[in-house]
């Protein structure tokens, strides 16, 4: 374990982990590579330094709630943002320490992603199989039948960049109404730098002179031109002293140490013939560049001139000299020299930009036809480095921050924008949607030609080069029409384009924060594809996403191929690739090519964290024949054709459908949406009897597609009002807490309308729970459709196995050559036959052998073998010593009759093959596609690989195997009910059926998936149908458990199947979701434990929060994360070998369970992925079983405070406000006499309790505690009197009239009258008294007048009686002579008591002191006496 630590450490310490496109394993064949910069960064033709510095900067995706300015010291950093009222969005590039600072200052910083691109497969020219492309999707009968060709429509394909170069594509690239090229550079790969200045010396008459001493060169000047006897050149050596040239280092940060190379050139550069024949610039300055690109994994260099030959000062022409490039390209090619470099461009041809002649296209032999390309000019360009830009500022129409979006040409001659593809990716898939079919292909290599149509001819491309995550949100919202106003993007009217097709996908999804379909990118994709979402004339964008290569596991499809809104698609086979290149003579590709349409087997599926049937639709993806760029290598036979494959050919193909659909709607002038395409495309599809989440409603047909739309062929359109809101339930708080707004979209939000959909998701349910929509059916025909309606579900109705052991390197009879290899065949009717079967067949008969059952549409085979056999555990390396056997299945016709099978008697039907324990292949209809005897084949791979350098070069050995055989058919599905299953649509009309999700009440936890079949006589549509079993957690502490189950190899819950696959991505594997809905605000924590049953399989775990936010995961990637963006510590990242599918098995309790513990941190539903990175292989699924407890966790064992008084006399009208003080409040509750009451305020820190109480004693109870239970309660005493004190006046009367005092004189009377404060007198003039009920008031000094006397009584509750008494003050009134007093007082009164107890104490003092003396004589008298 030790030696594994420090190989990790070194390993990683020197890779960079990039994302790199999947290719799916083909024994023997080296894998197409995305992005890879290690390849001969030198020229003949020009001096760079192409070294690599250590601590490269890297791009980054940073927002935050702040704004651009203060987030960024050195706009120079940026390469473009966005600013808004709510924060910042913007990608930089900066070294690790800046980006750590940012991170510090409490900024989002997430490491840019370069995209994974989903292709399998990429190799140029020679095969044996013309394409198959026009007759899977019946494209070509559309464009006979119909004259349908994607006429008017605009594919924006988002890639690698696209080559024009080839005749098949050249004309579909758009052009705006100048003629001029329309293309996007987001990567700013295609940046062109012409600042290189060379000062012609002309006489007035326009004839080239040498510059003498005593002329005065510009002291801005690169260099001058001069004139020989050979011609006039720019003088880069002559007199230049090796001048210096500026080159753009479109390989930054990967290659060079800077953006802005200084080259050197060691030859002057010819431009004319004689000093009245040379290329004219009316002002005398040429501006010189070189374009430095990587072109099929070479260096490309191309030395550029830029004139302005119509007006002074103003550079619109561009002279490439492509001869010289093309000999530096092939250098290293027998008979080509460096001598030959003519560095003349006086033998090129001049472009201009709008002349339909942008394409840098060379003919090396004058054989008409080009061989040599190098891009178009034209493309509009992000700054991406600020070359152009030397402060931050908003570009008007693209909102680029420092990162400007660039004119395709300057008028300066400083630079122009190219469009290229480096790797062929965005060329193959423009050309499988647009190729024009007008070249001719050797494709058998029998000089029969052939011609290769796209899917929509006459569609118009709209190519954007982006690389990375942070170039797509650039590139759609462009695309999307809209233009940037004081930091906004605002919708300009009108998208750009019409579709757009995204070939590519992010798969190591937890680095972006979020689960698959929460993530920023699945975000906008929802957005931008749905109507008035934006604006309420923004009609949406059809957005096609390939599905990824992740499979045959489920629960792999990776944003943005997982968003809700959007278009994914999977793979089907086609065989074409059988004889190709590599794939020629050997014995286990067969020899035909007749099979296809079934499911391959890296294909990803669904579902994804939301738990909605994806895939939608399935195409081509493995594999076939597309135009590719030009270049071919001289003086060989290679032609200009690609083999392309993978989910990245499915997507083009489903949009290229879309363009006929959408041409056949505008011919119609009929009105659409994306919804309605996707609805037209789901409803028309061939079935190919897969479950839902492999499949979606099936295999795109486009000519069912058109036929709908003109009301043909008995088709019909299906969909439901539900799917849509139920999604939008779920997605509406994640978008709405995203804050969109930090990218620029201040109204971005799901519409609020319903769009159809055709596939229908029931949501989250609970066991019990019913949901119902009512679906549409939608018949365009002329005449009545029947049409009979069934939920159905795919049943395991067989299952038979055999074991076995694979025998080594042997030989077919035919193909024979020393290194190649047969498979192991084994026969299908030999699986099974001497082992019971645990089912019967009514076909089968007694000790006979079996065959394809006759009652099953679906045939999965599955190949498992022990973790043990597949990895060589004792290597001191892990992963080091790697082997595996591929699966393959034939139709074999034993054309000699001698029982002996050979590879020329074998017809491929399918194959899988994954660096995992578990091999799948699918084979829909099995009865129908084989004609002869099924024959399977376990081929294992002859060398041993490892994970960190690929193959070892040594021979594999044996393997223990078993092999399994899988028959399902359609069954009722019990879980879905309808209220008509027989209905008859009326012409060019509507029916509505009501259908009904109805799980029992004991449904598992997960998600479940079926169909509801509408079958028609001509057509038949099967609409996906799935949702989500939660588990509601509705009692803090109580455990939940999850009973593991037993299952097959479809998904299901409770258990996975074997689907890990070392050489693919990170999202290989099977994913499992469950969903736990938590109300109590009180929980905070979450301890989940998960077990599974054997040692070598493992599992990472997710805890996804109800914003789709990754808070905790059981492999934290720790430093390892912070240091290298991993996304999990039990990842292996990406290696030569690997696209990133390789996982430990990281312990964090014991070899078959683990523990996680996670932060609850709101309510609302939390979801837990499960995802099955490593698997033991004895057998082809594993149960597991979870375990959960919610709770609360917290350092406080302090009650809550209660802070209230309670009088001992109150009214109905007291206001009984208790103060709560506890940070961690559970629940408030209160009791008057025993009985609850509610307080009138939702958050009882300051309750207000309103209650009507009788008159009499009563008690108020307060029990509160804090959710941990630490709890507090107070009981308080009180008498409610709601009786007011009752006042009795004798003086004065009403209106009575004095002029010298008023008598006063009354009485008040309350069983509970307080003894001061309770009774008050007021009188004119501010004078008043208290607590007394006569006096005679003095009013002499009162002025004449009306008053009013107010006597006032309250009692201890705070009852009030009020009595008012007018009076008058009239001085001439002649009132009886009273002897006036001073009114008592409390104060005299109190002197009065005083004075009599002195004169009462003085008193009883004189009467004791008579008493004593008197018993004093008495005393004396008697002793006298005595």
């Amino acid at each position: 374990m030790f030696k594994t630590i420090i190989f990790f450490t070194l390993f990683f310490l020197t890779c960079i982990l990039v994302q790199e496109e999947s290719y799916g394993f083909i024994e023997g064949f080296e894998p197409s590579q995305t992005p890879n910069f290690n390849f001969d960064k030198t020229s003949d033709i020009i001096s760079l330094d192409m070294t690599s510095v250590n601590d490269q900067p890297k791009r980054y995706l940073v927002f935050g709630y702040d704004s651009l300015n203060n987030a960024y010291q050195d706009t120079k950093n940026i390469v473009y943002g966005i600013n808004s009222n709510s924060g910042f969005f913007s990608v930089g590039v900066f070294d690790e320490s800046e980006a750590l600072s940012l991170k510090s200052k409490g900024y989002y910083v997430i490491e840019d992603y370069m995209l994974d691109f989903h292709s399998k497969y990429l190799s140029t020219n020679a095969a044996t199989n013309i394409s198959q492309i026009g007759n899977i999707a019946e494209s070509e009968r559309v464009h006979t039948l119909y004259n349908v060709t994607g006429d008017g429509v605009t594919i924006a394909v988002v890639d690698t960049g696209v080559d024009f170069s080839n005749p098949d594509i050249t004309d579909s690239l758009l052009r705006n109404h100048l003629n001029e090229p329309v293309m996007l550079d987001a990567d700013g790969q295609g940046l062109i730098l012409t600042n290189s200045t060379f000062y012609a010396n002309k006489s007035e008459f326009g004839l080239i002179k040498n510059y003498t001493k005593s002329h005065t060169i510009p002291a801005n000047a690169t260099s001058t031109v001069y004139l020989t006897n050979e011609g006039v050149f720019l003088d880069m050596i002559r007199n230049g002293n090796n001048t210096k040239v500026s080159v753009y280092n479109s390989f930054y940060p990967y290659a060079g140490p800077h953006h802005v190379l200084t080259g050197t050139v060691d030859s002057d550069f010819k431009i004319g013939k004689t000093a009245n024949h040379y290329i004219k610039s009316k002002s005398g300055i040429y501006h010189l560049g070189y374009i430095l690109n990587q072109h099929i994994g070479k260096l490309q260099v191309v030395p550029v001139l830029v004139t302005d030959p119509n007006e002074a000062g103003v550079y619109d022409t561009i002279t490439p000299d492509l001869s010289t490039s093309w000999m530096d390209f092939f250098k290293d090619e027998p008979g080509i020299r460096s001598a030959d470099y003519d560095f003349d461009f006086t033998d090129e041809t001049s472009i201009s930009i709008g002349d339909g002649n942008e394409l840098l296209i060379y003919d090396s032999d004058g054989d008409g036809q080009n061989d040599y390309s190098a891009g178009i000019v034209g493309a509009s360009v992000v700054d991406v480095y600020g070359i152009f830009s030397n402060k931050a500022k908003i570009d008007d129409q693209i909102g680029a921050v420092n990162g400007t979006l660039l004119p395709p040409m300057d008028k300066d001659g400083k630079f122009f924008g190219l469009m290229t593809d480096f790797f062929g990716h965005g060329t193959a898939s423009s050309s499988t949607i647009a190729s024009k079919g007008i070249m001719e292909y050797d494709i058998y290599n029998d000089t029969k030609k052939y011609t290769i149509k796209g899917i929509a001819p006459d569609v118009k491309i709209l190519p954007v080069k982006a690389l990375w995550a942070g170039d797509v949100v650039y590139a759609w919202l462009w695309v999307a029409g809209f233009e940037n106003e004081e930091n906004r993007w605002v919708y300009t009217g009108e998208p750009k384009a019409d579709i757009v097709s995204n070939s590519w996908g992010i798969s190591t999804f937890p680095n972006l924060g979020y689960g698959p379909g929460f993530d920023f990118l699945a975000h906008i994709v929802n957005i931008l594809a749905t109507p008035e979402s934006l604006h309420e004339n923004y009609p949406g964008m059809t957005i096609v996403s390939s599905a990824g290569n992740s499979g045959h596991g489920y629960g792999t499809i990776a944003s943005p191929g997982i968003s809700s809104y959007g278009i994914s698609v999977g793979a089907v086979t086609s065989n074409d690739f059988v004889g190709y290149g590599s794939f020629k003579e050997q014995p286990r590709f067969g020899n035909t090519t007749t099979h296809s349409d079934h499911v391959v087997d890296f294909s990803s599926r669904g579902p994804g964290v939301l738990g909605e049937p994806k895939p939608d639709l399935m195409s081509i993806g493995a594999y076939n024949f597309v135009p590719s760029y030009v270049t071919i290598t001289p003086d060989t036979d290679e032609e200009q054709f690609t083999l392309f494959g993978g989910t990245s050919m499915s997507a083009p193909i489903t949009a290229g459908a879309a363009a006929l659909v959408m041409e056949s709607l505008n011919e119609r002038q009929i009105d659409y949406d994306p919804f309605a395409i996707r609805n037209i495309l789901m409803s028309t599809t061939d079935d190919l009897r897969n479950d839902p989440f492999t499949q979606g409603t099936g295999l795109v047909n486009a000519l069912s597609a058109v036929k709908v739309v003109n009301g043909e062929g008995g088709k019909f359109l299906v969909h439901n009002n539900e799917s849509f809101s139920n999604i939008k339930n779920v997605l509406d708080r994640p978008i709405s807490l995203f804050d969109l707004e930090i990218f620029g979209l201040e109204k971005a939000k799901v519409s609020e309308n319903t769009f159809p959909i055709t596939s229908w998701y029931g949501g989250t349910l609970l066991p019990g729970e019913k949901t119902t929509t009512i679906f549409t059916l939608e018949n365009p025909t002329n005449k009545s459709l029947d049409i009979k309606i069934d939920p159905v579900t795919l049943e395991l109705i067989e299952k038979l196995q055999m074991d076995g052991v694979t025998k080594v390197h042997l030989q077919d009879p035919v193909l024979n050559d020393t290194g190649t290899y047969r498979p192991n065949y084994i026969k299908l009717s030999d699986i099974g036959k001497d082992e019971p079967s645990d089912q019967t067949s009514e076909y089968k008969q007694p000790n006979q052998p079996s065959v394809i059952n006759p009652d099953s549409s679906l045939m999965v085979l599955n190949l498992n073998f022990p973790f043990s056999t597949f990895m060589n555990q004792t290597d001191s390396i892990y992963a080091d010593d790697l082997k595996i056997s591929s699966l393959y299945v034939y139709d074999w016709r034993d054309k000699n009759k001698d029982n002996e099978i050979s590879s020329d008697e074998l017809s491929l039907v399918n194959r899988g093959g994954s660096w995992g324990t578990v091999q799948e292949i699918r084979v829909s209809n099995p009865v129908e596609k084989f004609e002869d005897e099924p024959v399977i084949g376990v081929y294992p791979v002859p060398q041993r690989f490892s994970y960190w350098i690929g193959n070892t070069n040594q021979n594999a050995t044996a393997m223990n195997y078993t092999l399994t055989a899988s028959y399902y058919k359609n069954d009722f599905w019990e879980d879905v009910i309808v209220d008509n299953q027989e209905i008859t649509i009326p012409p060019n009309n509507s029916t509505k059926i009501s259908a009904t999700i109805s799980p029992s009440a004991d449904k598992h936890p997960g998600i479940y998936q079926g169909f509801l079949n509408f079958e028609g006589e001509h057509h038949d549509v099967r609409s996906p149908v799935s949702y989500n079993i939660l588990k509601v957690v509705d009692q803090k502490e109580k455990q939940i458990v999850i009973d593991g189950l037993e299952g097959d190899t479809l998904y299901g819950n409770g258990y996975v199947k074997g689907a890990f696959d070392m050489s693919g991505k990170y999202m290989a594997g099977d994913w499992r979701q469950y969903s736990f809905d938590i109300q109590d605000s009180t929980i905070n924590s979450a301890s989940i434990s998960l077990g599974w049953e054997n040692d070598d399989t493992n599992f990472s775990a997710f805890m996804i929060d109800p914003q789709g936010k990754i808070i905790q995961t059981n492999v934290p990637s720790g430093v390892f994360g912070h240091f290298w963006n991993w996304p999990t510590i039990d990842w292996l990242g990406v290696t030569p070998f690997s696209q990133g599918g390789g996982f430990f098995p990281v312990q964090n309790k014991d070899s078959i369970s683990t523990v996680m513990f996670a932060p609850i941190n709101q309510t609302g539903t939390y979801t837990l992925l499960l995802h099955s990175t490593l698997f033991n292989g004895e057998s082809i699924t594993e149960p597991f079983s979870l375990a959960a407890k919610f709770d609360t966790i917290l350092a406080d064992d302090d009650p809550p405070e209660i802070i209230f008084d309670m009088p001992e006399f109150i009214n109905n009208n007291f206001k009984v406000t208790p103060q709560i003080i506890e940070e961690n409040l559970d629940f408030v509750k209160f009791y008057v006499d025993g009985n609850a009451v509610e307080s009138e305020t939702p958050a009882c820190n300051e309750c207000y309790i309103l209650w009507t109480l009788k008159d009499g004693p009563h008690k108020f109870r307060i029990h509160a505690s804090d959710i941990l239970q630490n709890d507090v309660d107070k009981t308080f005493s009180f008498i409610v009197d709601n009786i007011p004190p009752k006042i009795t006046l004798d003086l004065p009367k009403h209106n009575t009239t004095v002029s010298d005092s008023l008598k006063i004189d009354f009485k008040v009377s309350d069983k509970n009258l307080g003894e001061t404060g309770a009774i008050q007198i007021l009188l004119p003039q501010g004078d008043s008294y208290e607590d007394i009920t006569s006096l005679s008031y003095n009013t002499t000094n009162v002025f004449a007048g009306t008053y009013d006397l107010e006597i006032i009584a309250k009692d201890l509750a705070g009852n009030e009686a009020v009595e008012t008494v007018p009076f008058t003050v009239d001085h001439s009134f002649i009132q009886k002579p009273v002897e006036y007093a001073k009114p008592e007082t409390p104060e005299s009164n109190m002197l009065i008591i005083v004075i009599g107890i002195v004169i009462i104490t003085i008193i009883i003092a004189s009467v004791a002191i008579k008493k004593a003396r008197r018993k004093h004589d008495q005393d004396k008298t008697l002793k006298q006496d005595l």
